[in-house]
């Protein structure tokens, strides 16, 4: 059990860097075509899983692929969490639409609750809601700013981040059911990534994306978005659907704060983006005192149960 959590804190890191990483290297790509290609990657890397861990000829892989519903649900949420996180962040501020995303781990939780059976983890609640403080005050530097400008266009924007985020956590519920269903992480990868490789390279096509900037980008370009394409959709989908497969998708997504601060430290040294108010700097403090508390706990109730 261990083992998962410290992999969800992994993957929580990974993705957390991915805002960054990908804006730093959309600056040189077309942001639809890198997604493409990232998710092309991770298509690649989850076929050597499938061929590592399924004992299977293909053609029974290949059935399963079609048949399995479960998998089937987890890539329509897949690209439902997807292009309805691009409209929300299209509709209203970014911030605003973050500050959504952070009750990820609440919804997971409570569809755990009343659609899966599932025990939610002692002191869940309680570090969710000190760290969704913490990470909140550490995302606004200015509360009165952020408030102002209200629109009916932001309304829109806010609802469509809140089925994004709910899409979101119906996606960790179902690797948790498919795994459970003895789909491997090579199988549930695959399956996600072709969904998002469609999308993206429909995408791409519709707003007529120029491919020929791929030919013109810097080395610092590119070395940022091969960071997109195996650190972040190879490594941190592999990493991620291990995690939850093995650990309770509730426990691993508590640690969702944790992208923030990744987001925050690499916003600082790649792109020269700093925290600016002691509440911030206490917000992200609360954030890792929380989550370093919380984990030390599950791990001493682990202990207590081996005994």
């Amino acid at each position: 059990m261990a083992f998962y959590v410290w992999l969800g804190v992994l993957g929580q890191v990974i993705w957390g860097s991915y805002p960054v990483f990908a804006k730093r290297a959309m600056q040189e790509f077309p942001k639809f075509s890198l997604l493409a290609v990232a998710t092309l990657a991770a298509g690649g890397a989850s076929l050597w899983l499938i061929r590592r861990e399924d004992k299977r000829p293909w053609r029974e892989i290949f059935t399963l692929l079609v048949h399995a519903r479960a998998l089937w649900a987890l890539a329509f949420f897949v690209v439902l969490r997807s292009v309805s996180n691009i409209l929300a962040i299209s509709l209203t501020r970014a911030t605003w639409v973050q500050l959504v995303y952070l009750m990820t781990p609440f919804m997971v939780a409570i569809l755990g609750t009343l659609f899966f059976d599932e025990v939610t983890p002692r002191y869940t609640y309680q570090a969710l809601l000190l760290s969704t403080v913490g990470a909140a005050l550490a995302l606004v530097e200015d509360w009165a700013h952020a408030l102002a400008g209200f629109t009916s266009q932001d309304v829109l924007g806010l609802v469509v981040a809140f089925f994004s985020m709910t899409a979101l956590a119906t996606y960790f519920q179902f690797i948790r059911r498919s795994r459970q269903r003895q789909a491997s992480n090579g199988l549930i990868m695959f399956q996600q990534s072709l969904a998002i490789f469609t999308t993206y390279l429909i995408l791409t096509w519709v707003t007529g994306e120029d491919w020929s900037q791929w030919t013109r980008a810097s080395t610092a370009g590119w070395m940022y978005a091969l960071l997109v394409i195996f650190w972040v959709q190879v490594g941190g989908n592999v990493v991620q659907i291990t995690a939850i497969g093995g650990a309770s998708p509730a426990l691993i997504t508590s640690l969702m704060p944790l992208r923030l601060i990744s987001a925050l430290v690499l916003g600082w040294l790649v792109l020269g983006e700093q925290l600016h108010t002691v509440w911030q700097w206490l917000g992200a403090s609360i954030v890792l005192v929380t989550v370093s508390t919380y984990l030390w706990l599950q791990g001493r109730d682990d202990f207590r149960t081996v005994r």
